[in-house]
């Protein structure tokens, strides 16, 4: 035993809640620790922590526990331990496939120190029936969890609690109500000023250029400055500090109703279950509470500058009948200076689409600018490339995609069996002996059928049939293009 790591794991409801003390992060790691000092295997080897605050068991989209799994794929983790199962994950089914198909193949050891759990001692394949009832209750308590969530959440917005967790550009948390939103006298001509330069005139990208010249902080920044640290520099990874103002920086705050002092929610809603599917509903079904906070500009001016935007863009390409498609390359490029997204911007003649041009923005607010390939030669060169790199005939393609298409409706239909025997287990309609039974052949089943399926995919990986550039073709092979004055840099391909 080589390498442990202990995964720690706390809610947004268990965060700074008394009532959940023995779950705080310091509770687990001592008795996660505890644990390894007290068996003289586990405390000869190297330790790692992997920490999760504020994150939902439900979900499997979470940092910690995805910097823990890349290190198991990795093969540099012998054994993982939790202080229960829930910590690691309420999913039941999700749970018990690493319990009984991942961890083993990897030859992971997986301790839950408050269930008594310890899969070097399992048999069944690495999971007792005891735990597979445990992890269908955790799933149940999940559910259970964020449906009460949820409830609560859409109450105090019916009473015009502002729940969202950062303000609008322009405004602070109250703090004696959390809850309230009061104006940021720092800022707050600033979002003024922004409305006063579309009704005189200004573009979006105009506006943003303006605001840059003068040195006007961006809410991010503004964040940063109240803050101390910036907040978002964990969440995700980015090559350039956003303290550059954009067009659609400036299109967030003139389209936000927030400003003319009304709270407006139900915009969308996002499953704590499913790895956070959000929903978005009509603006038909978004609630408004109106004079909520304190505004800081009038309902007449927002409309004004609602229609001044909207009469721009539609006025831009009037009469146009141009078929004219945004380029499949769009989301992928970024510059190779500087990393930052490569924007497609349309081009007109004042009466239709004639092309895109391509722009670094954030090089351009700079005046670093390079002129960069015509993005027609771009897509002919990528075209090229991927030609060249993946080729496979168009009936093969289709046997191997019928035959995939099957082995996943086999595998759907014995999942379904698996869940339905083990209900029958669970409510004594059938013996334990022959669940186990009827379990492992359907375990077996299912991993010939998912050998084969991942046999296809190799085989899919290593070749492709690309008769034109599509979004879709692209993004199956590369993840990103990096680009300069020269044309293509570089590529990073999946």
């Amino acid at each position: 035993m080589n390498n442990i790591a202990i995964y720690l794991r706390i809610s947004v409801l268990e965060k700074g809640n008394p009532r959940h003390a023995e779950d705080t992060i310091n509770s687990q790691r001592n008795i996660i620790k505890n644990f390894i000092f007290n068996d003289p295997d586990l405390k000869k080897a190297n330790i790692e922590e992997f920490i999760d605050e504020g994150y939902s068991g439900s979900t499997t989209s979470r940092p910690g526990l995805d910097k823990l799994l890349l290190k198991v794929r990795q093969q540099k983790i012998d054994c993982i331990i939790v202080k229960d199962m829930s910590r690691f994950m309420r999913n039941y089914i999700e749970m018990g496939d690493y319990l009984e198909n991942i961890f083993p193949f990897m030859g992971v050891r997986f301790i839950a120190i408050n269930d008594g759990y310890d899969s070097s001692k399992e048999t069944q394949n690495g999971t007792e029936l005891d735990i597979q009832f445990k992890n269908l209750l955790n799933d149940y308590y999940s559910r259970d969890i964020s449906e009460k969530m949820t409830t609560a959440l859409y109450t105090a917005r019916k009473q015009g609690k502002y729940t969202t967790g950062t303000p609008p550009y322009g405004y602070l948390k109250d703090p004696k109500d959390k809850y309230k939103l009061i104006i940021d006298e720092a800022v707050s001509d600033n979002v003024r000023y922004i409305f006063q330069l579309i009704l005189e005139g200004h573009t979006l990208n105009g506006t943003a250029k303006i605001l840059n010249d003068e040195g006007v902080i961006t809410a991010r920044a503004r964040r940063k400055e109240i803050k101390g640290y910036d907040a978002y520099a964990n969440r995700w990874e980015s090559t350039v500090e956003e303290t550059i103002w954009s067009a659609s920086m400036v299109r967030r705050i003139v389209k936000n109703e927030a400003y003319t002092g009304t709270f407006v929610f139900n915009k969308s809603t996002k499953s704590k279950l499913d790895g956070g599917k959000v929903i978005y509903h009509p603006k038909e079904d978004w609630i408004r509470i109106y004079d909520n906070h304190e505004a800081l500009i009038s309902k007449e001016t927002f409309d004004e500058v609602g229609k001044a935007l909207k009469s721009r863009h539609r006025n831009s390409f009037r009469g146009s009948k141009s078929k004219y498609k945004n380029s499949p390359l769009a989301t992928f490029v970024r510059c190779n200076k500087c990393g930052y997204k490569i924007r497609f911007g349309k081009s007109s003649n004042g009466k239709e689409l004639i092309g895109i041009n391509l722009y670094c923005y954030h090089c351009r607010m700079l005046e670093q600018e390079e002129k960069l390939p015509h993005y027609k030669e771009l897509e002919k060169e990528v075209f090229e490339i991927l030609k060249d790199k993946f080729h496979i005939d168009k009936a093969e393609k289709k046997k191997l995609l019928d035959e995939q298409k099957e082995l996943y409706d086999k595998n759907d239909q014995l999942l379904k069996k698996k869940r339905i025997e083990f209900e029958n287990y669970k409510f004594g309609k059938i013996s334990r002996e022959d669940f186990v039974e009827i379990k492992d052949l359907l375990q077996e089943s299912s991993e010939e059928n998912n050998k084969r399926i991942e046999a296809i995919d190799k085989e899919f990986k290593e070749s492709g049939s690309i008769e034109t550039l599509t979004e879709d073709v692209v993004g199956k092979y590369i993840k990103t293009i990096y680009i300069s004055s020269k044309g293509i840099e570089r590529i990073e391909y999946q």
